[in-house]
Protein backbone atom coordinates (compact mmCIF):
# COMPACT_ATOMS: atom_id res chain seq x y z
CA UNK A 1 0.00 0.00 0.00
CA UNK A 2 1.43 3.18 -1.06
CA UNK A 3 1.55 6.67 1.21
CA UNK A 4 -0.54 8.08 -0.98
CA UNK A 5 -3.88 5.33 -0.36
CA UNK A 6 -2.81 5.24 3.23
CA UNK A 7 -3.01 8.97 3.69
CA UNK A 8 -6.98 8.98 2.08
CA UNK A 9 -7.93 6.17 3.84
CA UNK A 10 -6.95 7.95 7.54
CA UNK A 11 -8.68 11.14 6.43
CA UNK A 12 -11.84 9.44 4.79
CA UNK A 13 -12.31 6.93 8.18
CA UNK A 14 -10.77 8.92 10.92
CA UNK A 15 -10.91 12.54 10.00
CA UNK A 16 -8.38 15.27 9.57
CA UNK A 17 -4.64 13.43 10.24
CA UNK A 18 -2.61 14.93 13.25
CA UNK A 19 0.69 16.45 13.21
CA UNK A 20 2.78 12.80 13.10
CA UNK A 21 0.62 11.24 9.93
CA UNK A 22 0.06 14.34 8.37
CA UNK A 23 4.39 14.81 8.51
CA UNK A 24 4.57 10.91 7.58
CA UNK A 25 2.12 10.92 4.49
CA UNK A 26 2.15 14.44 2.93
CA UNK A 27 -0.87 15.06 0.50
CA UNK A 28 -0.96 14.29 -3.23
CA UNK A 29 -0.41 16.84 -5.87
CA UNK A 30 -3.48 15.51 -7.68
CA UNK A 31 -5.19 14.37 -5.22
CA UNK A 32 -6.55 11.04 -6.61
CA UNK A 33 -6.80 7.66 -4.67
CA UNK A 34 -8.25 4.39 -4.88
CA UNK A 35 -9.76 1.95 -1.89
CA UNK A 36 -7.03 -0.30 -0.10
CA UNK A 37 -7.09 -3.65 -0.89
CA UNK A 38 -5.25 -6.80 -0.58
CA UNK A 39 -2.32 -5.85 1.62
CA UNK A 40 -0.73 -8.82 3.25
CA UNK A 41 -0.03 -10.18 6.88
CA UNK A 42 3.45 -8.80 7.28
CA UNK A 43 3.07 -5.57 5.35
CA UNK A 44 0.04 -4.79 7.58
CA UNK A 45 2.05 -5.64 10.67
CA UNK A 46 4.88 -3.52 9.51
CA UNK A 47 2.61 -0.67 8.83
CA UNK A 48 1.08 -0.84 12.27
CA UNK A 49 4.53 -0.68 13.50
CA UNK A 50 5.38 2.22 11.82
CA UNK A 51 2.13 4.33 13.25
CA UNK A 52 3.42 2.32 17.21
CA UNK A 53 7.02 3.55 16.69
CA UNK A 54 6.00 7.37 15.77
CA UNK A 55 3.25 7.18 19.10
CA UNK A 56 6.23 6.54 21.12
CA UNK A 57 6.06 2.80 21.70
CA UNK A 58 9.47 1.70 21.43
CA UNK A 59 9.67 -1.60 22.53
CA UNK A 60 8.35 -3.65 20.09
CA UNK A 61 9.23 -7.66 19.66
CA UNK A 62 8.19 -9.77 16.97
CA UNK A 63 9.54 -13.31 16.37
CA UNK A 64 11.42 -13.65 13.23
CA UNK A 65 10.63 -16.72 12.11
CA UNK A 66 7.65 -18.21 14.04
CA UNK A 67 7.52 -21.46 12.60
CA UNK A 68 10.60 -22.72 15.17
CA UNK A 69 8.73 -21.41 17.97
CA UNK A 70 5.51 -23.12 19.96
CA UNK A 71 2.22 -22.44 18.33
CA UNK A 72 0.02 -19.74 19.35
CA UNK A 73 1.89 -16.70 20.70
CA UNK A 74 0.77 -13.11 19.17
CA UNK A 75 2.66 -11.90 16.15
CA UNK A 76 4.10 -8.23 18.09
CA UNK A 77 4.11 -7.22 21.31
CA UNK A 78 4.27 -3.40 21.80
CA UNK A 79 5.51 -1.45 25.25
CA UNK A 80 5.14 2.38 26.03
CA UNK A 81 7.03 3.11 28.96
CA UNK A 82 5.52 5.94 29.44
CA UNK A 83 2.25 5.15 30.05
CA UNK A 84 3.32 1.67 31.96
CA UNK A 85 1.29 -0.13 28.84
CA UNK A 86 1.94 -3.63 27.21
CA UNK A 87 -0.31 -4.59 24.29
CA UNK A 88 0.04 -8.32 22.59
CA UNK A 89 -1.27 -7.99 18.94
CA UNK A 90 -1.88 -10.84 16.10
CA UNK A 91 -2.30 -9.69 12.71
CA UNK A 92 -4.16 -11.08 10.37
CA UNK A 93 -5.71 -9.99 7.06
CA UNK A 94 -9.48 -8.96 6.17
CA UNK A 95 -10.20 -12.57 5.88
CA UNK A 96 -7.51 -14.25 7.87
CA UNK A 97 -8.50 -16.55 10.09
CA UNK A 98 -7.75 -17.04 13.92
CA UNK A 99 -5.95 -20.65 14.43
CA UNK A 100 -7.21 -22.38 17.77
CA UNK A 101 -3.45 -22.12 19.45
CA UNK A 102 -3.84 -18.69 19.12
CA UNK A 103 -7.09 -18.13 20.75
CA UNK A 104 -6.26 -20.02 23.68
CA UNK A 105 -3.09 -17.68 23.80
CA UNK A 106 -5.43 -14.45 23.16
CA UNK A 107 -7.89 -15.57 25.43
CA UNK A 108 -5.00 -16.09 28.20
CA UNK A 109 -3.49 -12.74 27.70
CA UNK A 110 -6.66 -10.89 28.34
CA UNK A 111 -7.90 -13.33 30.99
CA UNK A 112 -4.42 -12.19 32.77
CA UNK A 113 -5.03 -8.61 32.76
CA UNK A 114 -3.05 -7.72 29.86
CA UNK A 115 -4.04 -5.56 26.59
CA UNK A 116 -4.82 -7.78 23.50
CA UNK A 117 -6.34 -7.27 19.68
CA UNK A 118 -6.25 -8.86 16.78
CA UNK A 119 -5.73 -5.66 13.98
CA UNK A 120 -6.97 -6.15 10.27
CA UNK A 121 -6.06 -3.78 7.43
CA UNK A 122 -10.37 -2.38 8.19
CA UNK A 123 -9.02 -2.18 11.99
CA UNK A 124 -7.07 1.11 10.92
CA UNK A 125 -9.13 3.58 12.83
CA UNK A 126 -9.46 1.52 16.42
CA UNK A 127 -5.44 0.98 15.63
CA UNK A 128 -4.84 4.69 16.03
CA UNK A 129 -7.07 5.38 18.71
CA UNK A 130 -5.41 2.60 20.55
CA UNK A 131 -1.54 3.35 19.59
CA UNK A 132 -2.43 7.66 19.55
CA UNK A 133 -2.83 9.96 21.83
CA UNK A 134 -6.70 8.60 22.69
CA UNK A 135 -4.83 5.48 24.54
CA UNK A 136 -7.97 3.35 23.69
CA UNK A 137 -7.31 0.63 25.54
CA UNK A 138 -7.22 -2.81 23.44
CA UNK A 139 -9.90 -5.63 23.34
CA UNK A 140 -10.35 -8.57 21.68
CA UNK A 141 -13.64 -8.44 19.62
CA UNK A 142 -16.85 -9.22 21.46
CA UNK A 143 -17.65 -12.61 19.46
CA UNK A 144 -13.86 -13.47 20.07
CA UNK A 145 -15.02 -16.78 22.54
CA UNK A 146 -17.50 -18.22 20.00
CA UNK A 147 -15.15 -20.80 17.90
CA UNK A 148 -14.70 -19.36 13.87
CA UNK A 149 -17.11 -20.90 11.73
Amino acid sequence: MNGELYRKLLTERYGPLDRLEAERFPPTVDGTAGPVTGTNEERWRRQVRDIATRYGWRLQYHTADSRRSDPGWPDEVFGHVGQRRTLFVEFKTDTGRVRPAQRVWLAHLADSGFEVAIWRPRDLPTVLQVLGPARQRATLPANFRTPAS
